[in-house]
């Protein structure tokens, strides 16, 4: 029998967007039946900034469960190492994460290139250039 994967949702904005509870659940469901996966009820986290306390519970079910679907990789942590460590618990334990929204897997070590790649982009395209600098680039 395989095993189920759980959901991980935020109580807090997802990147710069709020989305309601319900909204990042049937995100979540939708990829666990495209994938073929059993779908365990989701993980919500606390809203408190750069808090992790229900993804490290989550995190420590694993070899209970498959692994975890995020709604989106704006839930992993902005510090690097910290989503380092995320990717060796969950390889080091054989089970695997999804980001429903992006259509991404952490299946394999090879896997987290594109989702760090997906990351650095997010955050540059986050970071704001005053109208002057454009100005500057476009004489």
């Amino acid at each position: 029998m395989n095993k189920a994967w759980r959901g991980y949702i935020f109580s807090r904005k997802v990147g710069e967007h709020i989305v309601p509870q319900r909204v990042q659940n049937l995100v979540i469901r939708t990829c666990a039946e495209r994938h073929g996966l059993t779908y365990l009820l989701s993980a919500t986290e606390y809203y408190m900034e750069e808090c992790y306390m229900m993804l490290q519970s989550a995190l420590d079910e694993l070899g209970e469960i498959e692994g975890i679907i995020f709604y989106s990789t704006c839930q992993l942590p902005s510090d690097a190492r910290e989503r380092m460590k995320i990717y060796e618990k969950v390889l080091n334990s054989e089970g695997g994460v999804r980001f429903a929204l992006e259509d991404l897997a952490l299946l394999s070590a090879k896997d987290i290139k594109a989702i760090e790649d997906l990351k650095a982009c997010i955050d540059l395209s986050a970071q704001t250039i005053d109208l002057d600098t454009y100005q500057d680039w476009l004489s």
